[in-house]
């Protein structure tokens, strides 16, 4: 099992400060065992988690006027793969590192961390996931990439890469790497609008989960944020499948076995408790606590013994508060670090 304690709670990634230090002491302060480093989202489309992810792999550019990322037409795609390839087979991680001008709040965070004398065991960081970016991305016919295997494989191991580099920098600092996948885009698996076999995107996801660990430990998860074939998900090679439980417990619940699967071999689940929406106006703390416990609950009445349920838990917001207010950001992290200390409280009494 990991360092930090059961039930901390940590974040998704985007979030609406525009300054880099303001964002990373109110992650500090709220989310101080496990915090994750802030996605600036409002300071432009370098910090969307489509645009992070494209920076050393081949042959795009991100075209910053229609907020995309694309293949380059000036560029030879024979060259770009030979030439990414020949970066991913060797151990330097450089290639594949964020940038100081589209990962503000990363740096940011690192520099606190490095001068705390003490600080949190393990920090959080997210890269947009392989199924996610090859949806978004296009080619030169304005066409996903999800249909080009050739390119899908790269995605897989560069965005490999660049988690690998993100948990690398938190090694550095002796911290615990705790790297999510965002992955919204299988919201529409299975659908007519997502022609994509459950083949192709268990080969995209288990390409990216083995290639990311080989250059050191860290802790992978998985975050969707709607309704998915949750299956599929539970039965991949991942440490944390993060999920959104205010708003899809029931579907998750509905594949038992497969959950009880993922937890009897110390998978754990972060519970995305705190909406993110509207929602987030109409609860108040104990509301939400009391969604938990019902929550919890349930799958216990189901075979799950309840210390290990608890023990193997995370506490998170449903997804990004990057298009919430201020304040609302503020409401929705404090209502989570008091879910994480009642929940403690709970576990302590078993």
């Amino acid at each position: 099992m990991t360092a930090f304690a059961p039930l901390a709670a940590t974040g998704i990634g985007s979030v609406p400060w525009a300054d880099p230090e303001e964002a990373t002491s109110t992650v500090l302060t709220h989310l101080p065992e496990v915090p994750f480093w802030p996605q600036l989202v409002r300071l432009g489309f370098q910090e969307d988690m489509v645009a992070q992810g494209a920076r050393g792999l081949p042959a795009l550019r991100l075209d910053e006027a229609s907020r995309t990322v694309v293949c380059d037409p000036g560029q030879s795609r024979e060259l770009a793969l030979a030439a990414f390839y020949e970066a991913v087979w060797t151990d330097d991680l450089e290639p594949f590192a964020l940038a100081p001008e589209e990962a503000r709040g990363f740096f940011t965070l690192c520099r606190r961390i490095a001068a705390m004398a003490n600080g949190p065991v393990a920090l959080k960081g997210q890269v947009v996931g392989p199924v996610t970016f090859a949806g978004m991305v296009k080619d030169l016919n304005g066409k996903p990439i999800l249909y080009d295997r050739e390119l899908t494989q790269a995605a897989s191991l560069g965005l490999a890469r660049k988690a690998s580099w993100q948990a690398q920098k938190f090694r550095e600092l002796g911290k615990e790497a705790v790297i999510f996948f965002d992955e919204p885009i299988l919201t529409g698996f299975g659908s007519a609008f997502f022609p994509v076999s459950r083949e192709e995107v268990v080969t995209m996801l288990t390409d990216t989960l083995d290639a990311v660990r080989q250059p050191g430990p860290v802790l992978v998860g998985i975050h969707c944020c709607g309704n998915t074939d949750w299956s599929l998900l539970l039965k991949l090679p991942i440490d944390i499948l993060s999920f959104d439980s205010y708003g899809y417990f029931e579907s998750l619940l509905l594949y038992e076995q497969e959950l009880k699967d993922f937890l009897s071999r110390e998978g754990r689940l972060a519970w995305g408790l705190v909406p993110t929406g509207d929602d987030l106006n109409r609860e108040d703390e104990e509301s939400l606590w009391d969604r938990f416990q019902h929550q919890v609950r349930a799958v216990q009445e189901r075979g799950v013994d309840l210390h290990r349920l608890l023990f193997q838990a995370l506490l998170t917001p449903a997804c990004g508060l990057g298009y919430l207010s201020a304040d609302a950001a503020h409401r929705a992290l404090t209502l989570l670090s008091g879910l994480s200390a009642r929940a403690r409280r709970w576990l302590e009494s078993l």
